[in-house]
């Protein structure tokens, strides 16, 4: 019980039941030089200059970077810095999952989602505080913990480009 308590602390931030802060890593602040200082480097397979896989001791972690300002790349993305995180996506490894009923959140700060694609997957999202929970209901397991940037900095983002 010890050891499920801990895990749920270290990959569910303790600071907030909604934070997007994952083991110190914060969507628009922290770098991919920040990243690779508390994961290491990534796993051979999935280096790419703007995402990266990382192997952890408890599963595996996804991290999405910047490809910089809006004036270098209109078409998408976030008005920051090259190489800053966007998102992040840690998926625990099985067979020690994590259990959405020992969550101890406030459901009415999410919104459900049902995957189509998917009898038994739901996504629960948060918006405003930037963090989705990708949950099993056969086994009542969280697949994916996905932390982004807040709504309060969509300011933030690149405006689409019109296709003519």
């Amino acid at each position: 019980m010890y050891k499920l308590i801990l895990m749920l602390l270290l990959a569910y931030p303790a600071n907030s039941q909604t934070s997007n802060v994952w083991n110190g890593i914060i969507p628009l602040k922290s770098t991919r030089a920040d990243v690779e200082k508390i994961l290491g480097k990534p796993e051979p397979m999935s280096i790419a200059k703007y995402a990266a896989g990382y192997r952890v001791k408890d599963g595996e972690v996804f991290v999405l970077y910047s490809t910089g300002l809006c004036n270098n790349d209109p078409a998408h993305g976030w008005n920051i810095p090259e190489l800053t995180v966007i998102n992040v996506d840690f998926s625990p490894d099985y067979p020690n999952p994590y259990k959405f009923s020992d969550l101890k959140i406030d459901r009415n700060k999410f919104e459900m989602h049902p995957d189509p694609g998917s009898l038994h997957l739901v996504s629960y999202t948060n918006e405003k505080d930037g963090v989705v929970l990708t949950v099993d209901t056969s086994s009542d397991t969280i697949r994916t913990f996905s932390y982004f940037p807040e709504s309060k900095y969509d300011y933030l983002k690149c405006a689409k480009v019109k296709k003519q």
